[in-house]
């Protein structure tokens, strides 16, 4: 992957797609393998917002049986399929396990009958898997092997656990930038820290994207068929830039913490605390506590208000402040707390919703159904375009580059920078060579890759002590 600005401006392309965390590279990738021509444009870095922020699980949408959502189920089971199959060295199976007391909704008869429900609407799931990629039937245990599966739990009332499989990313970063590879190798152009300023129009249609490079403020016009807004939290400021004023869509605040103590079990288990499930889950040798919600548009609560609650929902797991590595933060659709999270994608045809031809706007719910919705937007475009192209095949298609760069840390920094287009420290640590996802990286470490970079990309000395300071403020803050 190589940022040329100047080629994104030199030639009028099929799509331009704003937004690059893991809805707009799968988006990209989709219309490019479809054989358009494709540019990206994303105002940080590449999966820089909630696709880093993220408990990473693939969720296979078993939550939607208490709403009787049985589409969004099987959707969700076969996107979570679908990344076991196309990106095995990242997404592998995780056991969950949720301990029952009682015998009403949440005991461990109601739960069975939901697991069971849940297999046989997916008993499709592990077609073509491997079988260390397949997710094992649910069932429910008893009393007694609860208490071995998770010693310290709470006894009282405690009638058994619920154990079932979903999935895990270990790492989202690496897995969005996997798409992002998939993109360019079908020929699409793809450009971070390019800021979307504008939607330019011609004849009354939008014409493709104003962008202003966020490293040297210069700003160049990326023209364009069509337009498809995968921003995420900052779609409807794409919006109003491109002259469109719409009720602003409701976001939540979504908080996780990484905790630099190992996991107690190697499965992730679910409490109920304050009416909802939190889940500890086990992480690449840390563990995940997730997940708080609140109001994106109210100050922020405090993050250890939140591991105190934690602390409380998981007494046997003995989590203590000091545990706290580092906090995953994230905007999401939604509106009041975690009840009140969006579970539909969105799509809007602003041709046919605005009067406004040209352009698209995706709002996508969660990482696991990115790849769907990618396909739906496709879909959509090709019909505004007019185009014959072939299916979306990215459903079967491998990503090979879903996987950790390997080689000794040196090696690793310059494939960041010459083939992946880390252009700051933090681009390099956070999200690409899986130093700093789960806390700060080692001085030592930080330095080495600094060093490469400043030879790299020709940094003077107050560059790189000005991209050090720029990390260590990322972890103070």
């Amino acid at each position: 992957m190589k940022r040329d600005l100047a080629a994104l401006a030199a030639r009028e392309w099929d799509v331009a797609v704003v937004g690059g965390g893991i809805y707009g590279a799968a988006v990209a990738w989709d219309a490019a393998q479809r054989g358009l021509a494709v540019a990206l444009v994303e105002r940080e870095d590449f999966g820089a917002g909630a696709s880093w922020s993220s408990l990473k699980t693939i969720h296979g949408g078993m939550r939607y049986l208490q709403k009787l959502d049985l589409v969004r189920l099987r959707q969700s089971a076969r996107e979570r399929s679908t990344l076991l199959a196309i990106a095995p060295g990242i997404v592998r199976p995780l056991p969950f396990v949720v301990p029952t007391y009682g015998h009403g909704p949440t005991g461990r008869e109601a739960l069975a009958l939901g697991l069971l429900l849940n297999d046989g609407l997916t008993r499709d799931r592990n077609r073509g898997l491997p079988p260390d990629h397949q997710i094992p039937a649910a069932r429910t245990v008893s009393r007694a092997e609860a208490l071995r599966l998770v010693p310290g739990i709470e006894s009282r009332g405690l009638t058994g656990a619920a154990l079932w499989h979903d999935a895990q990313a270990s790492s989202t970063e690496r897995l969005t930038l996997a798409f992002l590879h998939a993109a360019v190798g079908a020929g699409a152009l793809v450009a971070n820290h390019a800021e979307a300023v504008s939607l330019p129009r011609a004849s009354g249609r939008v014409a493709g994207v104003a962008v202003r490079d966020t490293l040297d403020g210069r700003t160049i016009e990326v023209r364009a068929r069509l337009v498809v807004n995968a921003a995420g939290p900052w779609a409807d400021e794409v919006l109003a830039r491109g002259g469109l004023r719409r009720a602003k869509a409701p976001l939540l605040r979504a908080r996780n913490v990484v905790l630099r103590k190992p996991p107690a079990v190697p499965f992730a288990v679910a409490a109920k605390s304050e009416g909802r499930f939190l889940f500890l889950v086990p992480w690449e040798g840390h563990t995940i506590v997730g997940t708080s919600y609140e109001p994106a548009d109210g100050p922020p609560s405090d993050p250890m208000a939140f591991l105190d609650e934690a602390t409380r929902a998981f007494p046997w797991a003995g989590i203590e402040r000091a545990d706290a590595a580092l906090v995953h933060e994230g905007l999401v659709p939604g509106r009041g707390g975690a009840s009140g999270l969006s579970t539909r994608a969105r799509l809007h045809d602003h041709e046919a919703e605005d009067g406004v031809p040209g352009l698209v706007s995706l709002q996508g719910v969660k990482y696991t159904t990115a790849r769907l919705v990618a396909e739906q937007a496709v879909d959509l475009a090709v019909r505004r375009l007019g185009r014959h192209v072939p299916a979306c095949r990215t459903a079967v298609t491998p990503l090979p580059a879903a996987r950790p760069l390997a080689g000794p840390l040196e090696e690793r920094a310059r494939t960041a920078v010459r083939d992946e287009m880390a252009l700051t420290l933090a681009d390099a640590v956070l999200r690409r060579l899986d130093l700093g996802t789960a806390g700060p990286p080692s001085p030592a470490e930080a330095d080495a890759v600094a060093r490469v970079m400043t030879a790299e990309l020709g940094w003077d000395a107050g560059r790189e002590r000005a991209e050090k300071d720029a990390l260590a403020r990322f972890y103070r803050s």
